[in-house]
């Protein structure tokens, strides 16, 4: 077998096996703080920062050689030849040239392009006067309690 090849199926074995780890990591944080706030600690926080850190310290150098394997598989030029690629249909380039004729018969390729980069500022403008005019006048500290809400009552994160 191709050893660049073989870099690929090494990238995409290390990526899976980092899912999979991590995800069991979860749910053993997960089980774990389950049983502990069954036996009377009802306020204990399943999940903490240090929990986390522990777990991704464990498989970080799983992670570590996926990264490195991907970054060999960039500069090695690795890529999967044998993956579906797009096939050119002249009938519907054909299509999509006499569809661009139309649109640009009745304005100017160039005169559509800068109404359309106009509209697009003005959105823009018009979007960053109401975000400033919800930061006057005190949602911005609404949602972010919603928002806090939301993570910690509904999802239970923490």
């Amino acid at each position: 077998m191709d050893k660049r090849k073989m870099l690929l199926y090494l990238q995409s074995a290390l990526c899976i096996l980092w899912v999979i780890l991590m995800a069991a990591a979860a749910i053993r944080i997960y089980t774990t703080g389950l049983a502990y706030q069954a036996q009377g600690h009802p306020e204990a926080w399943i999940y903490t920062r240090e929990k986390a850190v522990e777990a991704i310290g464990r498989y970080l150098p799983i992670l570590l050689l996926a990264v490195i394997s991907n970054i060999a598989c960039v500069f090695l030029g690795v890529r999967d030849e044998d993956q579906d690629k797009p096939v050119r249909d002249p009938d519907l380039m054909d299509i999509y040239k006499k569809e661009r004729e139309n649109l640009s018969g009745s304005v100017n390729g160039e005169e559509r392009a800068r109404k359309l980069k106009t509209a697009r500022i003005a959105v823009f403008a018009v979007a960053v006067v109401f975000v400033i005019a919800g930061i006057m006048n005190g949602s911005m500290e609404d949602m972010l309690i919603k928002a806090v809400n939301i993570c910690t009552e509904c999802i239970g994160l923490g």
